[in-house]
């Protein structure tokens, strides 16, 4: 039962990693990958599965948007406090085991400590219920505001600047940075926002037509293609 649990529970925070990345929120410290390995790597994995459910966590808040700024967000008292005693179990439970079998311990002594880790870790899974469920109604909500196109979307071309005295730097014609580069011909990547340089695409992060021809619609994150298509507003994941 336990491994079965710990298997959907893997497969949840795959697809909620994914999910995320779908959504237009960048930026996660942890790839899609993580979501199956952080539990895997003794010591790290506690570390990586709270990094992992933090960023899940902050980047489906309704109130973020799309891109990286979900990160200046704060983390949940919920998913700390689930890490806690789903770490605080796990560690109660072998550290009894090692006692025992070392003779540290006695009968009693060990079943008492085997007592206190089953409760620490029975509060864990109670807790990591709700943490899933929010963020997955979170992640619904998101969705919901933002679903996938049925219709092409307008193209996105940015207008030349109409006052120019040849390559500089103008006001950003997407408005979101204070301002891009113009190289005499075209826009370029290189933008500014409050007077600190930094790399934008020129093709905004959204929901294109599949280029492969094989969905309708395929998620450009500004840099790349990724996995995430759609067809007839319904969300897959284009496996390699």
């Amino acid at each position: 039962m336990a491994i079965s649990a710990l298997v959907l529970h893997i497969v949840w925070a795959w697809r909620s990693a994914h999910n995320a990345r779908a959504l237009g929120r960048t930026g996660a410290r942890l790839a899609p990958g993580w979501a199956i390995g952080a539990w895997f790597i003794p010591i790290a994995n506690f570390v990586l599965v709270y990094v992992l459910f933090s960023d899940l966590w902050r980047s489906s808040d309704p109130d973020s948007e799309r891109g990286d700024e979900w990160r200046r967000l704060p983390g949940s008292p919920l998913v700390r406090l689930w890490i806690v005693a789903y770490t605080g179990g796990v560690v109660l439970l072998f550290a009894s085991m090692g006692l025992a079998v070392g003779g540290a311990t006695g009968v009693s002594t060990t079943r008492t400590l085997l007592v206190i880790g089953g409760v620490v870790g029975a509060v864990g899974t109670v807790l990591s219920i709700f943490v899933v469920r929010e963020i997955t109604a979170r992640q619904e909500v998101l969705q919901a505001r933002d679903p996938a196109p049925i219709e092409r979307p307008v193209e996105r071309q940015f207008a030349t600047p109409t006052e120019v005295d040849g390559p500089g730097w103008y006001a950003d014609p997407s408005g979101r940075y204070d301002h891009r580069y113009w190289d005499g011909s075209a826009w370029t990547e290189h933008v500014s926002r409050d007077g600190v340089a930094a790399t934008a695409p020129v093709v905004p992060a959204d929901w294109y037509p599949d280029p492969t021809g094989r969905f309708h619609w395929r998620y450009w994150t500004g840099t790349e293609w990724t996995e995430h298509v759609s067809r007839d507003e319904e969300l897959f994941i284009d496996a390699p």
